[in-house]
């Protein structure tokens, strides 16, 4: 697991730091489903509603708290229209 900075609760290297608010949530929404798989659009809704999109370095980050790969975030990632891949406007 990625190191946590106490002073900021953000997880994760320099390229995506995923907050530990959004790991905890994440992590029970895994709760909820039988597979981790089935949590992935629910843990993309999680990094989208704090930046308002989600960025390409949040899929690898997802994927390790889900337990999946990256490529299973990624193909829920585009499928969803809902799910936008890149800043929208306001």
């Amino acid at each position: 697991m990625a190191a946590t900075d106490a002073t900021t609760g953000i997880i994760g290297s320099d390229a995506f730091r995923l907050h530990t608010d959004d790991e905890q949530a994440m992590r029970q929404e895994l709760h909820h489903f039988e597979q981790p798989r089935a949590a992935c659009i629910e843990a993309l809704k999680i990094v989208q509603r704090r930046h308002g999109w989600v960025p390409d370095g949040a899929i690898p980050a997802i994927a390790r708290v889900l337990g999946v790969g990256p490529g299973d975030v990624e193909a829920v990632a585009t499928f969803y229209s809902l799910i936008f891949r890149q800043p929208v406007g306001r």
